[in-house]
């Protein structure tokens, strides 16, 4: 198993567009050029630029030269705002195993639910942008010690 916490694959993009123009600075990037960096549908990308630019996130122009770029500084967006920007507000509680069978009513894992996403609304609330993508650029980078 590679990991419990998995995010949708549109704030997958949404975080991973966002740190290609971060790393870009003011240089402007067209949908196509980054769907081609990241592997992955120019199609469905289009369609998460388009909510960060509606939210605020991302600024975009049409015709030569045009493309995308960061609305602010990467040290001023954090992951928490990009995810929640394509699915919306984490929410905890819920089963954690996908379909509510107790009969007791009372599920034994809400607590352990609740407490994720807490955890989650902290962590990615307390990663910039800037962050992220200076730690993709160093190996070093949240490894315990470094």
């Amino acid at each position: 198993m590679s990991g419990i916490l998995r995010l949708s694959e549109a704030a997958n993009l949404a975080v991973h567009a966002c740190a290609l123009l971060a790393a870009a600075g003011d240089e402007r990037l067209s949908h196509d050029r980054m769907a081609e960096v990241l592997g992955v549908s120019e199609s469905h990308l289009g369609k998460v630029l388009q909510k960060l630019v509606h939210e605020g996130l991302l600024k975009s122009a049409r015709g030569a030269g045009g493309g995308f770029l960061l609305a602010r500084k990467p040290s001023s967006i954090t992951l928490l705002e990009i995810v929640e920007c394509v699915n919306g507000p984490v929410a905890g509680g819920g089963c954690l195993l996908g379909r509510r069978v107790c009969s007791s009513g009372e599920c034994a894992l809400a607590a352990l639910g609740a407490s994720a996403a807490d955890l989650v609304v902290k962590s990615l609330g307390s990663i910039t942008l800037q962050t992220f993508v200076t730690c993709q650029l160093d190996p070093e980078c949240g490894k315990e010690g470094a």
